[in-house]
């Protein structure tokens, strides 16, 4: 449980002095141990309200500096906050948050002096990029990872920002990975190993983006092309299918306690775990990751390969 400490709205070049401050709070210094700063681009105020309800989630486990950019008029200003966990030692361990509002053009450089110097920079971009291309990219030159959420802008939109940051990665992806971890395991076996090998089509229930990243992975895995059935479109991932020329392979999820099957080329099932994690979850998640996801970028750019 953490303790949301606010200060006031200060211009940019005041906000480590206030910062300092909150650090200070009614209980005795606390301590700052940021290791690595986090620049969320929130278009609009229900997307900023979701970054500061995710952040306030993600925990002491990784105390960080977020900067909150947010489109406005006028001079750049900064609202400021700090959450902070009882660390075992006793002390407070805090995450330090900036909302800077600025006039678009002026996001960029208004975020590089808020910016902690010697550590990491992630960049969580929510929201739709075709009418601010250029903005991402400004941003994207202040990063070494860049997150998006195809389940929020499209496919279409991990696709466009290959290439401008040395990581990238989509949350999409992330909610993938108990599913491709039963899927995966399903090949282990020697009948499920044949069943792969002589698989030709993908069948997804599930949102469109997520069936084209689980038939990106499918193909850049086996090293060929397999075709893609999705004619279902549901909310969250619930069944995919993997057809072969005289066996099916099958992961799909039985019920809302995060309970799921999966049905090898045999026809006997067993349970695995498919949870439904919640959207801070997958931030923090991605922020343990520093360096690129090789497999993630072969399945986004297979994804787009055509379906059979």
């Amino acid at each position: 449980m953490s303790t949301v400490t606010e200060g006031g709205v200060v211009e940019l070049a005041a906000v480590d002095s206030e910062l300092a401050r909150l650090r200070g709070g009614p209980h005795g210094a606390s301590v700052r141990a940021t290791t690595l700063n986090l620049m969320v681009y929130a278009p609009d105020p229900d997307s900023v309200s979701q970054a500061e309800r995710a952040l306030n989630r993600i925990g002491g486990g990784r105390p960080l500096r977020a900067l909150v950019l947010t489109p406005g008029k006028g001079k750049a200003t900064a609202r400021v906050s700090s959450s902070c966990w009882l660390a075992s030692t006793g002390q407070e361990v805090c995450s330090e948050q900036v909302v800077i509002e600025a006039d678009p053009a002026a996001l960029p450089s208004s975020a590089v002096p808020v910016l902690v110097p010697d550590l990491p920079v992630f960049l969580l971009w929510l929201g739709p990029v075709e009418d601010v291309r250029a903005l991402l990219e400004e941003l994207s030159e202040l990063a070494t990872r860049l997150i998006v959420d195809s389940d929020q802008c499209g496919i279409g939109c991990a696709e466009s920002v290959r290439g401008l940051t040395p990581s990238l990665t989509d949350l999409a992806w992330t909610r993938l990975a108990p599913w491709r971890e039963a899927l995966a395991a399903l090949g282990d076996s020697p009948g499920g190993l044949r069943a792969y090998q002589r698989a030709h089509m993908l069948e997804v229930r599930g949102p469109a983006n997520e069936a084209a990243l689980l038939a990106g992975w499918l193909r850049s895995r086996l090293g060929r092309q397999i075709g893609l059935d999705h004619s279902a479109r549901t909310r969250h991932l619930e069944r995919v299918a993997v057809a072969g020329r005289a066996a099916w392979l099958s992961v799909e999820r039985t019920g809302r306690t995060g309970v799921g099957r999966a049905v090898g080329p045999d026809g006997l099932e067993h349970p695995v775990v498919l949870p439904r994690r919640e959207w801070a979850w997958l931030v923090a998640a991605e922020l343990d990751r520093l360096g690129s996801d090789p497999v993630f970028e072969a399945a986004l750019a297979a994804a787009g390969d055509p379906v059979g």
